[in-house]
């Protein structure tokens, strides 16, 4: 059998376990004939009875939606799955398997329901951190280099010349790192976003997207279409959709903004960048918890528990 299936529970995804860890719990009756499971590679979801040597004795499959198991389990390890999950579709099968990967011919008109798929949530705090190395290594560096200039006119000894020296290039060292940190997740964060809306028809895909930022002299005009459009789609496709009209939008002044001072003033480009990260961030991770949002809106009780019992 497969390595990586999934079970659905009360319209929450449990998983991925092993073959072997599915027929356990068919054994155990954790898993009955109508509940359904998926696995990698498969077109819809199906109920277990249709997988070949997972339910002891066969039973009939039912012509109509099958019932969901209602049980109040929760197999060793269970968690509730919040980037994965069955939407529900208007074609003959009532489940589908999740979205995943980015294709332009998954795009929704204008009005209908956006899909879900699977997008890793974002850490401003994480980007913050690189910032503040940065700030914190300039620091150190111009201090050791004001110790320098002030002991070699003194005509201090040599060790405390060499010990500012020391301090200096460790310093450099962290800026460059940091700095490479900070731009690292700046394109990740980037790509996420453009990922977003990938259901959307953007500009771009989010592939093309950072990659064309490193052609020479043409970045230049890619900055302002990979940067300063993400904001104009953004908030195009989360008017789009009623069931994105919660999510939050993006100031194209900000971006527009930034990447004009790219080119003739980085100093309020820097400052425009923690405001972009953080609308970014934001929006990243609605769409990370967005099943959690909605059934927290539907239901009153979020995905991440089931039958009384929360997983991690």
């Amino acid at each position: 059998m497969n390595d990586a299936w999934y079970v659905l529970s009360e319209e929450q995804q449990l998983g991925p376990y092993t073959g072997e860890q599915l027929v356990e719990f068919a054994q155990e009756g954790r898993i009955i004939a109508e509940t359904m499971v998926w696995a990698d590679g498969m077109a819809e979801w199906v109920t277990a009875s249709q997988v070949e040597g997972l339910i002891p004795q066969p039973v009939a499959v039912a012509t109509t939606k099958p019932v969901l198991a209602t049980s109040n389990w929760a197999p060793p390890g269970a968690r509730a799955a919040t980037n994965l999950g069955a939407r529900v579709a208007t074609s003959a099968s009532p489940y589908q398997a999740p979205v995943s990967g980015y294709s332009p011919v998954q795009a929704v008109a204008a009005g209908g329901s956006y899909p879900f798929f699977p997008i890793k949530a974002a850490s401003f705090g994480l980007w913050m951190w690189s910032i503040i190395g940065m700030i914190l290594a300039i620091v150190f560096l111009m201090i050791s280099v004001v110790g320098m200039v002030s002991n070699s006119e003194s005509k201090a000894d040599q060790s405390t010349m060499m010990t500012f020296g020391i301090i200096g290039t460790v310093m450099y060292l962290v800026l460059f790192v940091c700095s490479i940190i900070s731009m690292i997740y700046f394109y990740i964060l980037l790509y996420r976003s453009w990922d977003c809306l990938r259901c959307g028809n953007p500009r771009t895909t989010p592939g093309q997207a950072i990659g064309m930022l490193f052609i020479p002299l043409y970045n230049i005009y890619w900055l302002f279409v990979a940067i300063n459009g993400l904001p104009q789609d953004w908030n195009r496709v989360m008017a789009s959709h009623d069931d994105l009209k919660a999510a939050p939008r993006m100031s194209e002044g900000v971006f527009l903004t930034f990447c004009i001072c790219s080119l003739i003033f980085p100093p309020v480009a820097m400052i425009m960048m923690f405001m972009m990260v953080s609308q970014m961030c934001k929006g990243i991770n609605f769409f990370a918890y967005r099943r959690n949002q909605t059934a927290n809106a539907t239901t009153g009780v979020g995905p991440s528990t089931l039958g009384g019992i929360k997983f991690k």
